[in-house]
């Protein structure tokens, strides 16, 4: 895949481009949906398949002051639109002035001059330009005008629930992974870096702990979680809390990784968190034993179902 961070660095003219564009955070069910027919479409056309994206996310620019988190962040972005095999990858920065451009001007200095579209997919809600007069209706008119086809995509559900950048989001807040895992269509995963922690998992608890510095917006909310924690190349069946570890009076949210099975140290190592089941809500015990057996029951609860997992899988 090609990667222009820039319109600047688009000088090469790609053989009858099929483009989509949008913010497209999460990369979900629905942006999936669009993706596969952009990649067949060119394949069909011996064409380009071809994606314009935005980073900074407008919300980011346009409501500076509203609280706003990502699901994914721009790296991961990238890399699953790489899995799914789009051509080609234009990632603009977005500003306050280019928000401000004449819809039309950015048809035609963007879609037309640069990119040289010959197709373009966009979502129903799609909206671009000043004041967001870009919509649907006025693209269709633009590509009459110009030469380009444009192909409506109306609102994608799955198992009937409409898929949504927004409401994925919400599930995450909410805990409910394992839904907004099968809307993205994928399990929710964050990353991070391990940093250095008060060690109380490993010297008073008998459970030692991953404390991860995620590099993730969209934290989960906040409980314990059966997950998967992948580092390197290998993966481990884990418990990961995520709190203020109430028992000990914390105020600052912490997200804690205790893998099973496994004895090293991983201090300063990137690692990823797979989402796969809420087990429970964030409790304040009486005292550090208490935990300690609530901790007990948590990991046999994750082994009885990576148990089950893997009998359904042979």
């Amino acid at each position: 895949m090609k990667i222009f961070s820039t319109l600047q660095e688009v000088t090469e003219i790609f053989p009858t481009p099929i483009l989509t564009m949008g913010n497209f955070d999460g990369v979900h069910f629905g942006h999936q949906h669009i993706f596969r027919l952009v990649c067949e479409r060119a394949q069909h056309l011996q064409g380009t398949s071809m994606v314009l994206t935005f980073d900074p996310h407008p919300q980011k620019i346009l409501f500076p002051d509203r609280e706003f988190f990502l699901i994914n962040h721009i790296e991961e972005k990238i890399e699953i639109l790489r899995q799914i095999g789009i051509d080609v990858l234009v990632c603009m920065k977005f500003t306050l002035a280019f928000s401000q451009q004449n819809p039309k001007d950015f048809v035609r200095e963007v879609l037309v001059n640069t990119l040289h579209v010959h197709e373009i997919y966009v979502g129903y809600d799609s909206r671009f330009g000043q004041h967001q007069q870009g919509d649907p209706e006025a693209l269709i008119r633009w590509g009459q005008f110009y030469g380009f086809g444009v192909t409506i995509i109306p609102p994608i559900s799955k198992d009937g629930s409409i898929v949504s950048s927004t409401k994925i989001r919400q599930l995450i807040r909410e805990g409910n992974l394992e839904e907004a895992s099968r809307l993205l269509n994928r399990p929710y995963a964050i990353d991070g870096r391990v940093i250095s922690g008060v060690r109380r998992g490993s010297t008073l608890l008998g459970y030692p702990t991953a404390n991860i510095e995620i590099l993730h917006e969209l934290i989960p909310k906040r409980g314990v979680y059966i997950c998967r924690v992948l580092w390197k190349t290998y993966s481990y069946s884990a418990v990961v809390n995520i709190g203020v570890n109430p028992t000990f009076h914390h105020q600052h949210t912490s997200v804690e990784a205790h893998l099973l099975d496994f004895q090293g140290n991983l201090y300063g190592e990137r690692l990823k968190v797979i989402f796969l089941k809420r087990i429970r809500d964030e409790i304040s015990f009486p005292d550090h034993n208490a935990l300690a057996a609530q901790i007990a029951q948590d990991v046999c609860t994750a082994k009885a179902y990576f148990t089950h997992q893997d009998s359904c899988s042979t």
